[in-house]
């Protein structure tokens, strides 16, 4: 056998010359794996393989792959090499399983990506024939998206603006959402994801709404709304008294017809439904969502205010308002409905807050409108965008994990992807379409846009910085800064070439040199699909297991280990199949395992290994310089009570964060993941998808795996 002439036909189909190099460092990653520290013996068992291939293929000029492994799998074991040998092959069975899942994809890979990232790309995203087919691959997707959105601008401009929107996509720095990748280049391109509607106290109106925010679930979007118009449960209507639905009975039926719409097969909506604090069912509507599975389709918030905070910290009464005659119907302690609100949020996960008065200071960084539109009384979905009535917000997300170079970070890169970001998410205002035409109206004149991150996570850990550290709230307030002054500047830049956006004579720019091209900017979203498009964390989240096992057909179960770890735990030569077992075993978390080195210990944290206090001095952290809001999970012991749940909105308040969600461990009787033991679960939620574990992310359900969503709060 010549091995200089040899070939070697890979699994992917691609054909490359044979190397001995390859089989030495695939044996020593092995033996490194099980304790190994002999160098060179690696060197001599593929020296070994070699002949053995030389004997049992004298004549072939081409082996595949699996003969290959065949050969040091022998090699190995006949040597006495058992633990080598079982840390090879189960390397092999990993692989294996791993390409017989992208073959069954039917997807073709032109980029080179991660499964889940594919995955999600061919669920979601990728275009479809008449029969199912994917008909478009990943690099495909890019092209359609960057020259969509690069179409909208001057003939003369299309180009070099096709080229920046594909190479922030296709280096996997900066994407839009989810929406914009999916219906790019329809005919009716829904591209925005966040909706908010306006609830009167009136019939007609009401099953308006109800019909108007179903026509845009049907394409693709949440929808966000506050009841505080509706009369009370029992009120008086057309004079005969006890008669009144009330606004938790309306919020059913919207419940109910958001059930009904999953766009192509693939997408769920969602509600968010907002109470303000003074209205006179607001105990009904805090206590609604205690009988687990009501209003599976809806998260619930109270609108709170600096003055309703203040009452309750102070002991003083609170009155209830009819919104019908304006009359004071009821005077309460502010405490009881703050103590019922933490009591219910302990239970259920439900209701969170929306900090309508940080929502509406008539600042740069809270409403700029507010002097001339009023205040903001609703938010999308998951609650990261304040919005006006009929008004809409497109998402994008910077891959913050891509901005770590040398154990630095690279701001210079960031003001450049700001710069495209703007530009690209202003695009997906003039190429979208909506079926509803007040929407139509408000989106242009408001134009809004949402830049968040993915990868926020990974990039402190790049930089050796814990999550719950000083150094982390300093250099999450200096992103969020670096993000919002770049966009703001790049926004203005293009109101001098395009035009301001319409109602900024209504705003405090209206009388400034420097008037914005859009209202808002930045926001910090759940970013799940984007996530697993980008193999990141989502958005702000720390992280949320860094082992943990998956079951695949036939019984096999792999595990998925945080690649990051696997760098620290190698470098430290410490490394080892028993030990990733005990991370699994310990939570997904490798804190208190005597095994790790403390460096790693106080580097990798887990959701669940950080106080609720260090995850909202987080949000807090990038709350200083985000124009719209934030939606971030906080994520509480199954230990801690409710008086610890009061004193989270106390604090978060008293911090400025615009919204709080807060999550107690095994607080809902059908958890999705639990942090003890594995047989304490009482029933596990399946992805639709992909059958993969479902885990809870800013109070919804989602597929870590594919992306699938569906808000459960």
């Amino acid at each position: 056998m010549d091995f200089n002439s040899l070939k070697v036909h890979k699994t992917s189909g691609a054909v490359e010359p044979f190397r001995s190099d390859k089989i030495r460092q695939s044996i020593w990653a092995a033996a490194e794996s099980v304790g190994g520290t002999d160098r060179e013996l690696p060197q001599k068992l593929a020296q070994a393989v070699r002949a053995y291939l030389a004997e049992a293929y004298p004549h072939r000029i081409q082996l595949n792959t699996n003969e290959i492994g065949e050969a040091v799998e022998k090699v190995l074991i006949e040597d006495g090499h058992a633990q080598t040998a079982k840390a090879y092959i189960l390397y092999r069975e990993n692989r294996r399983h791993l390409h017989q899942r992208m073959v069954d994809l039917e997807v073709e890979d032109d980029i080179g990506l991660h499964y889940n990232t594919l995955f999600i790309l061919k669920k979601r995203y990728l275009q479809r024939d008449s029969t199912g087919k994917t008909v478009e691959t990943p690099r495909e997707l890019i092209h359609r998206v960057a020259k969509f959105l690069s179409d909208v601008e001057s003939k003369s401009q299309r180009k070099a603006w096709y080229q920046r929107f594909y190479e922030v996509m296709h280096n996997f720095e900066f994407f839009p959402g989810t929406r914009t990748l999916a219906n790019s280049g329809k005919k009716e391109a829904q591209l925005a994801n966040c909706f908010v509607w306006p609830i009167e106290d009136d019939f007609d109106h009401v099953f308006r709404v109800l019909y108007q925010s179903s026509l845009i679930k049907k394409h693709g979007g949440g929808c966000g709304y506050n009841f505080s118009a509706i009369r009370p449960e029992a009120d008086v209507v057309n004079g005969i008294p006890d008669i009144a639905a009330g606004p938790v009975r309306m919020i059913e039926m919207f419940d109910l017809m958001t059930s009904m719409f999953r766009q192509e097969g693939r997408y769920e909506s969602g509600n968010m439904v907002v109470l303000n604090a003074d209205h006179p069912d607001i105990f009904n509507f805090i206590s609604a969502k205690q009988n687990d599975g009501y209003l599976s389709k809806t998260n619930i918030s109270v609108g709170i205010t600096d003055e309703f905070m203040q009452a309750a910290i102070d002991g003083k009464n609170w009155d209830l308002i009819n919104p019908r005659t304006q009359q004071v119907v009821n005077t309460v302690k502010a405490r009881s409905i703050l103590e019922l609100m933490a009591r219910m949020a302990w239970q259920t996960g439900d209701p969170g807050i929306l900090n309508l008065s940080a929502i509406n200071r008539g600042t740069a960084m809270a409403n700029p409108l507010l002097e001339q539109q009023g205040p903001i009384h609703a938010t999308n979905v998951c609650g990261e965008i304040p919005l006006y009535p009929y008004e809409s917000c497109n998402l994008g997300y910077v891959n913050l994990a891509e901005l770590v170079r040398e154990q630095q970070f690279d701001f210079k890169r960031l003001e450049e992807l700001m710069m495209i970001a703007v530009r690209m998410l202003d695009n997906v205002i003039d190429a979208a379409w909506f079926p509803v035409e007040e929407v139509t109206q408000a989106v242009k004149n408001h134009r809004r846009i949402g830049i968040g991150c993915v990868g926020w996570a990974e990039a402190l850990i790049k930089l050796k910085i814990p999550y719950d550290s000083e150094r982390a709230f300093n250099l999450a307030e200096k992103v969020a800064q670096a993000m919002y002054q770049t966009a703001f500047q790049a926004s203005v830049e293009y109101a001098q070439e395009k035009g301001p956006f319409p109602y900024v004579n209504k705003s405090i720019w209206a009388n400034r040199k420097q008037q914005p091209r859009n209202v808002a900017l930045i926001t910090f979203p759940p970013s799940s699909g984007n996530a697993v498009i980008c193999n990141t964390s989502f958005a702000i989240e720390p992280l949320f297991a860094l082992a943990y096992e998956q079951n695949i057909l036939d019984g096999v179960r792999l595990k998925n280990v945080n690649e990051l770890l696997v760098q620290r735990l190698k470098s430290a030569n410490a490394y080892s199949d028993d030990l990733i077992l005990q991370i699994i075993n310990n939570h997904g978390s490798v804190q208190g395992l005597s095994q790790i080195p403390h460096e790693i210990q106080r580097v990798f944290k887990v959701a669940h290994d950080i106080h609720w206090k260090d995850h909202i001095r987080m949000q807090a952290a990038f709350q200083k310089w985000t124009d719209n809001a934030i939606t971030k999970t906080i994520n509480m012991e199954h230990d801690i009570t409710p008086e610890d749940v009061y004193d989270a909105y106390v604090m978060a308040w008293k911090l400025g964060c615009k919204g709080l969600t807060i999550y107690r461990d095994a607080s809902k009787k059908n958890q999705v993941f639990d942090f003890g033991n594995q047989q304490q679960l009482s029933r596990v939620h399946e992805c639709p998808d992909c059958q993969n574990t479902l885990v809870r992310v800013n109070g919804c359900l989602k597929c870590k795996k594919c992306g699938f969503s569906v808000c459960e709060r």
